[in-house]
């Protein structure tokens, strides 16, 4: 009885799941396999996957995403990481406002910050005009690969780590109050007490954050498709999300796309995979 009970819950669920993953999933990996000859589909098999491996831009959009990962990261993890550690400073009152805060540029619409940023990083924008006045000449911001690729970056710091300083404040919360006291009878200074105990304690959420972190690159696309329709100078900063938006949608070939997709899905697999291997390696628990 309760088993079908149980069944009944989850059925809302399974229902939603199968339909709005499952199902486009499967149907990704059948269209895959043709190719649209004069309107009609003509079967390929894997034709359209060593199309996709053989595509430069494709190939590239993997580059650009470790390029784009090296300058977001330090700061993407650095900055939830000090501000969740400084926030323990205040009482209970402040961190919940502070956090708040935090949190709100990530409410934000993506486009919305992509469109502000577009202004600020125009030719004669206020960010060329603010390195003007400090005798720093203005950067072609969209017209070079590096500009670009720090462009994008700056869209994502922007409103991207809000979430992860929840994250590590709730962590930190979770920390026994004990433990802290055991650590300063014993004599430990704050910065020992951080990096003694506070960071292998959070070793596991940096780890979750800095997969997160790269899951979302790889998805990253509406700021892009703003800052730079045809993929940045150089497609430089062109993600594999962003690739297969611009074959399935611009260049009507959606079965390429499809096979593009899902080899995008392995590569996310592929990231979390590694990154629970490290896990399992280091010794670290969630």
């Amino acid at each position: 009885m309760k088993s079908k009970f149980a069944l009944v819950l989850i059925a809302p669920a399974a229902i939603l799941y199968i339909y709005s993953f499952v199902s486009p999933l499967a149907l990704a990996a059948w269209r895959s396999l043709f190719t649209n000859d004069a309107g009609t589909q003509v079967f390929v098999g894997l034709e359209n996957y060593v199309r996709a491996l053989k595509d430069p831009h494709f190939r590239q959009s993997f580059f650009n995403v470790g390029w784009l990962l090296l300058l977001i990261a330090p700061l993407g993890i650095g900055i939830p990481y000090t501000v969740a550690v400084l926030l323990q400073n205040f009482g209970k009152k402040m961190q919940s406002v502070s956090r708040f805060m935090v949190y709100v540029p990530h409410l934000t619409a993506g486009l919305i910050m992509a469109l502000l940023w577009r202004w600020l990083l125009e030719r004669d924008g206020l960010l060329n005009a603010m390195l003007g006045h400090v005798g720093i000449p203005g950067l072609a911001w969209m017209g070079e690969p590096w500009p670009a690729r720090l462009s994008v970056a700056m869209v994502s710091l922007s409103s991207g780590y809000g979430p992860f300083v929840i994250l590590y404040s709730a962590v930190i919360l979770a920390i026994p109050r004990e433990l802290k006291e055991a650590a300063t009878i014993d004599g430990a200074t704050a910065g020992q007490y951080r990096r003694m105990i506070l960071r292998p304690i959070l070793t596991p959420t940096l780890l979750l954050t800095l997969m997160l972190m790269i899951v979302g690159i790889l998805q990253m696309w509406e700021s892009i498709y703003v800052l730079f329709p045809t993929g940045g100078p150089k497609a430089s900063v062109a993600t594999p999300v962003y690739n297969i938006f611009l074959t399935t949608f611009m260049y009507s070939r959606s079965n390429l796309g499809a096979a593009k997709g899902l080899l995008a899905l392995v590569v996310i697999a592929s990231v979390v995979a590694i990154q629970r291997r490290i896990e399992a390696i280091s010794g670290v628990e969630r």
